[in-house]
């Protein structure tokens, strides 16, 4: 089996050593959290085998969609470590959704018997899914994986990815399980009783104070985990928005538009002009490759040592080194002007505000007008108008993110502070997760730098054609503004003049 040099230096790591020779199951590994994950363990842990929960998905098989996943530069680095790494990889054939997590009785065997650590990362994380969908993945999949976690023979520790507004239904957040009006047992007979629309129906009422199906679903997540996940070695770990990477394998990676990622692009593409949020209140980010350090040290933390109760890690931002939205914003913009992606459609320019009122106004002024317009240009063109359609998806975004820049929290993270000082100087290297320390200007420049690269795929060499298109598209962006002012005035004149002066 290939991995990392065994050295003294090596040895001295406590993390690393307790990862050696072990068998990990992975749900959720084709994902942004999960793909961080596996390359990360296989690059500095001498693990045994992966074996990966995956479904066949849009045409491909579990192999194929395996295949794809590795070809990611994200990988390349550990490629150029460890050629043979994909030997590590056990493809399981299954789906959360299913009951038995749809694994075949030869498969649920092979993984009672060989299994040490679990990492349960697969998650439905649209923020509008419909609850029967939700409640499949996140709640019902949660119970299927409790079950499985208890015919494994060896098990040492399992680790469940909630995330930080689980309980967003209040302002205090703390490093523990809150009761809820309703129980996971009790919304699961629900989920399995009622259709999809009844429950629906239903669901709109019994999560109230959650604003959508994805915090509900893992609020009742974490609810079954406190009553059905008794007597296993088990930790919950609450990311807060998980963001590119900061450092590894590569700074900027990511691979979707999610959060603030996607206004990012919505912005930088000319596509975005107002943006809707509380300029004082912190954002709450982290970066993907801190974020999976943490939870790899979690799932050791649990399996080596006694706790009275499951542990609850908050992984947020550390007080001292709080960014507030304004501030994000402002280093977003700057960077963001200096690289400009190519493939942008207008003058990037935007406002910002915390008025829901003067959103709304600009909103109409900025973005249905004028959408309304283009789609009359391509009807007199002969072609399908699409601006307005667009638009209304961008404001149901828009919509969705608004509860997370508005609502102001407080979270404690003294469980992830306890990690820290358990750690050796060795194991800090290894798996840095210090946000107290995070540069934020800098690693928000590789937030736009990696954008430009690993989402629009646009080389550096595109930079100054980039500058060039948008000096161009400024000079008709305010050329028209000017245009429309100047109009919109001598109206205004026009018919002051006929009211002041007498017929």
């Amino acid at each position: 089996m290939e991995g990392p040099v065994k050295t003294e230096e090596h040895n001295d790591a406590v993390v690393q050593r307790f990862y050696s020779g072990k068998n990990i199951f992975m749900t959720g590994g084709t994902g942004f959290l999960g793909k961080i994950i596996m390359e990360k363990i296989m690059r500095t842990c001498q693990i045994d085998t992966i074996y990966l929960l995956i479904r066949d998905k849009k045409g491909k098989d579990m192999h194929s969609r395996v295949e794809d996943l590795f070809d990611d530069v994200l990988y390349d680095r550990l490629r150029q470590q460890q050629p043979k790494f994909r030997h590590r990889i056990h493809p399981i054939a299954g789906d959360c959704s299913l009951p038995g997590l749809g694994i075949s009785a030869h498969d649920r065997a092979l993984l009672a018997a060989n299994v040490h650590v679990v990492f349960h990362v697969a998650a439905t994380v649209r923020f509008d899914e419909k609850l029967n969908i939700a409640m499949a993945i996140n709640v019902s999949g949660t119970r299927e994986l409790l079950a499985l976690c208890r015919e494994i023979q060896h098990l040492d520790a399992v680790v469940h990815v909630s995330t930080a507004y689980a309980n967003c239904n209040r302002p205090d957040i703390d490093e523990k399980f809150y009761p809820h009006r309703i129980s996971a047992s009790n919304a699961l007979q629900i989920y399995e009783a009622l259709d999809a629309d009844t429950l629906q129906t239903v669901g709109a009422e019994l999560s109230k104070g959650w604003p959508n199906t994805y915090t509900f679903t893992k609020a009742l997540a974490e609810d079954l985990i406190k009553s059905e996940g008794k007597g296993l070695p088990i930790t919950i770990f609450r990311p807060a928005v998980v963001l590119p990477t900061a450092q590894e394998p590569i700074p900027g990676w990511i691979d979707n538009m999610y959060g603030p990622t996607g206004m990012m692009v919505g912005v930088a593409a000319g596509l975005i002009h107002v943006c809707h949020v509380h300029k004082d209140n912190n954002a709450e980010l982290v970066p993907v490759d801190m974020c999976v350090n943490a939870l790899l040290v979690s799932a050791w933390d649990r399996a080596t040592r006694e706790h009275e109760e499951t542990p609850i890690i908050n992984f947020v931002t550390k007080p001292g080194n709080k960014l507030p939205w304004i501030d994000y914003i402002d280093m977003a913009w700057k960077h963001g002007s200096q690289l400009p992606i190519f493939k942008s459609i207008w003058y990037a320019v935007f406002t910002v505000t915390d008025s829901e009122t003067w959103f709304g106004v600009l909103w109409f002024l900025y973005h249905t007008l004028p959408a309304f317009f283009m789609d009359l240009c391509l009807r007199i063109v002969g072609k399908k108008p699409k601006m307005v359609d667009i638009y209304k998806k961008v404001k149901k975004y828009s919509d969705l993110i608004f509860f997370f820049t508005h609502m102001k929290f407080t979270f404690s993270c003294a469980n992830v502070d306890g990690l820290w000082k358990r750690l050796t100087d060795r194991d800090r290297e290894v798996f840095y997760f210090d946000m107290s320390s995070l540069q934020w200007d800098d690693y928000i420049r590789n937030n736009v730098e990696g954008i430009r690269q690993y989402l629009m795929k646009e080389s550096a060499s595109s930079i100054p054609a980039a500058k060039k298109r948008q000096a161009r598209f400024k000079v008709l962006h305010y050329t028209i503004m000017y245009t429309i002012y100047a109009l919109g005035f001598l109206l205004f004149a026009t018919l002051l003049s006929k009211l002041l002066l007498p017929a």
